[in-house]
């Protein structure tokens, strides 16, 4: 199996999942990272420095690769956060191109399954979490619209190229793999009592509720889907039923940190979804 960002906060537990069950897994990222917990299944790793955006280079990747890839997982994205607002060209480039890119090497090198790593987002402001899979997609932030696309554009190769094309519809999830230095805004707020770190500030959530998954139970989800036989429904929710409050997160990062810190969160919502 091939995935992108396979070096990620979300891909590197997959790759260690299909890694752990004796599966060879080829991984896309444009950094090469030594984590901890994929030394023990590092000899079923190949690593590839490529971008999703460097189309003439992935052809090469799959020309030598070709016999070796069953399937696609396409985690690589730039997420709901400011620097997507700010700088959208280069974030929808990504989520957009980089993923047309992928499915069009899947259409080219026979590929016949392709996961596509999917959001919550594609919902837009609805409270429920999650949301029912009969919801109306209509995404309230430019990252909802690129995952939305996502699908869309891979239900169509799927309609006319016969590629068995699936959604993870992913929800917020945190864990081990990236430091809360190294995350967007929101974690690094949240979880950053965790690595001590200073001025922790949101300007608003202290009345948000949102649905925060253990990283390593949405990569297995995400591992089940890819897995499963005869689906009923090639679109997935995989998230926690429990919205927990941004209070209660940064309490709990307060709780087991050994490092004294403060953050400040303004009244109100930070994101349109969630309770």
């Amino acid at each position: 199996v091939l995935i992108t960002g396979g070096y990620g906060q979300l891909g590197s537990w997959l790759t260690y999942r299909f890694a752990g069950v004796g599966k060879e897994v080829i991984v896309l990222d444009v950094v090469d990272k030594d984590l901890d917990y994929l030394k023990e299944v590092k000899d079923k790793i190949r690593f590839v420095r490529a971008s999703v955006l460097d189309f003439p280079k992935l052809v090469e990747v799959f020309i030598q690769y070709k016999d070796k890839i069953e399937g696609i997982i396409h985690t690589v994205a730039i997420t709901a956060d400011p620097s997507l607002e700010g700088n959208p060209h280069q974030a929808l480039m990504i989520n957009l191109t980089g993923t047309v890119n992928m499915l069009e090497l899947a259409r080219l090198f026979k590929i016949k399954k392709f996961l596509f790593a999917s959001s919550g987002a594609v919902y837009g402001e609805v409270k429920d979490n999650p949301s029912e899979l009969t919801h109306p997609l209509h995404p309230s932030d430019l990252y909802g619209a690129s995952k939305v696309a996502g699908e869309l554009i891979g239900q169509q190769y799927e309609h006319h190229y016969g590629l068995d094309f699936r959604s993870a519809r992913l929800y917020f999830f945190f864990g081990p793999g990236r430091l809360p230095s190294q995350q967007t805004e929101l974690f690094k707020n949240l979880l950053g009592p965790l690595e001590g770190l200073p001025g922790l500030k949101l300007k608003k959530g202290a009345d948000q509720k949102l649905g925060f998954t253990y990283v390593k139970d949405i990569a297995y989800g995400t591992y089940l889907l890819y897995k499963a036989e005869n689906l009923k429904h090639k679109s997935v929710n995989i998230s926690s039923e429990q919205p927990i409050s941004f209070l209660q997160m940064v309490s709990l990062a307060q709780k087991y940190s050994d490092k004294p810190t403060q953050v400040e969160i303004g009244p109100g919502k930070l994101f349109p979804r969630g309770e």
